[in-house]
């Protein structure tokens, strides 16, 4: 256990005063649920589980008086269950049903609150460009949003970084710079951040970094596996970076091998939503995810709807603690993890081992069963770093029951005998009976929020699928 912190620069916002600074209002509030959450996080995981009840208690409560969809499809004696004490009761929780995509997506006016406190802060809409398919639209309060902030600097202090390097990010969005980090380090003296858009070309974008002589750089795992492999490819070094960041995608060991071989970096990843700000955060000492319990209740499902246990994957279903605007109350993320022990850091937050993302990147057979395919691509005759044409992006897409097609950008035609190389790859990752074929395109573009999906299931699961 340890509450050791990164030597940050507080920025006093009073004229004439640097020592001690006096940070501004809203930055004192974030500072101060970080240094709360610092703290509690060493907390044993019953003590942590027994304060989340508490506040679970009080927005279920909020949602059952004043959120018109829950009052219609929850027991009508919910209310008369809730524990005393503050507490909910286990069993009147699990009963609750679930909170689908599409019910937010149809019922965004009934699953509003008619009462939000006043004093959570003015209301914002937001929305999630749907990387399911279905795109939704949402309402939180200034609260959540000063969350969010106060979870960035626990991710910050986690990893030890160091606020005045520069920091360095490829997303979707407009080329920008700023002379500090972000909303969330406000109250900090820190580098410069500047913004390179996701659908600039990768070798533009590895130029810019080289330019910008970043000591972060925070973006896709996908897009960092294609900088990281052009970068080894052509020997670019960045020598002053020390951490790469991903975010939005799941994070697999080749990212983490291409970074490593390309600049001897680490790379650290969070796991968040736009509904919900951040749900895990990577341990900066087991490489396990720690969800975020001051912000979330998070549930691993298995089919029949039982808490998995540890190391077995099941259906993320998540419920906002903290949102009285829009509460979302056991919501179906979409997403699917796996379940982890108790964290050897000695944090008492809840564990997950492995986020395998969206429930469409499975692929489905005949006979009902689901797999995850992870393929993990290597250098190759048809590959990055060998003597034939470059390939520069790769997809495989599930186009029936019994057949893939693995879609590839490169640089030339690759010969018959470098293709079926290609497909063999793939094949050996996939169960027997599913053929793969290959096309070559011009270019695989990203989702509206500029994330990348190795593999998407482009068929509807059989009817007895789980």
């Amino acid at each position: 256990m340890s509450n050791d912190l990164p030597a940050w620069r507080l920025k006093s916002s009073l004229s004439g005063i640097e020592w001690p600074a006096v940070p501004d209002v809203r930055g004192s509030l974030v500072y101060s649920l970080f240094r709360q959450m610092e703290s509690e996080q060493w907390l044993a995981p019953r003590e942590i589980a027994a304060r989340q009840s508490v506040q679970l208690e009080q927005v279920v409560r909020h949602a059952a008086l004043t959120v018109p969809w829950y009052r219609e499809h929850w027991p009508p004696g919910l209310l008369a269950r809730l524990g005393e004490g503050g507490a909910l009761c286990a069993d009147a929780f699990a009963g609750l049903p679930c909170l689908s995509r599409r019910d937010l997506q149809a019922q965004f006016a009934q699953l509003q609150s008619s009462a939000v406190p006043s004093e959570h802060g003015p209301l914002s809409d937001g929305s999630s460009s749907g990387s399911t398919g279905t795109p939704v639209r949402f309402r939180k309060t200034y609260l959540n949003q000063l969350i969010w902030e106060a979870q960035t600097l626990r991710d910050h202090a986690w990893h030890q970084r160091d606020l005045q390097q520069t920091l360095c990010i490829i997303r979707r969005g407009e080329a920008d710079q700023a002379d500090n980090w972000g909303m969330a380090t406000r109250m900090f003296h820190t580098g410069p951040a500047y913004l390179c858009p996701v659908t600039v070309d990768v070798q533009a974008q590895l130029a810019w970094l080289v330019e910008r002589a970043p000591g972060y750089l925070l973006t896709y795992p996908s897009l960092a596996l294609q900088l990281a492999s052009l970068a080894r490819q052509q020997g670019v070094r960045l020598p002053g970076l020390r951490e790469v960041r991903t975010f939005g995608e799941p994070l697999d060991a080749q990212v983490r091998q291409a970074c490593h071989e390309a600049w001897g970096v680490p790379v650290n990843d969070t796991y968040s939503s736009e509904e919900f700000g951040y749900l895990a955060i990577r341990c900066p000492h087991s490489g396990h995810y720690h969800v975020q319990s001051e912000n979330v209740l998070l549930e691993v499902l298995d089919d029949d709807d039982k808490a998995c246990a540890p190391g077995v994957c099941g259906r993320v279903v998540v419920t906002g603690l903290l949102n009285f605007a829009m509460p979302l109350i056991r919501y179906e993320l979409g997403d699917m993890a796996e379940a982890g022990p108790p964290c050897p850091c000695g944090r008492g937050l809840p564990v997950l081992t492995r986020i395998l993302g969206r429930s469409r990147n499975m692929l489905v057979t005949a006979d009902a069963k689901r797999y995850w395919p992870t393929f993990g691509f290597r250098d190759s005759a048809a590959g990055v770093g060998s003597g034939g044409p470059r390939i520069v992006q790769r997809q495989v897409v599930q186009t029936a029951l019994d057949q893939v097609q693995i879609r590839y950008v490169s640089a030339g035609a690759l010969s018959p005998d470098e293709e079926s190389e290609l497909t063999a790859q793939v094949a050996r990752h996939l169960p027997p009976g599913v053929g793969v074929s290959a096309q070559r395109v011009a270019d695989i573009a990203r989702s509206a929020n500029g994330k990348f999906e190795e593999f998407v299931s482009a068929i509807a699961a059989p009817p007895d699928a789980p």
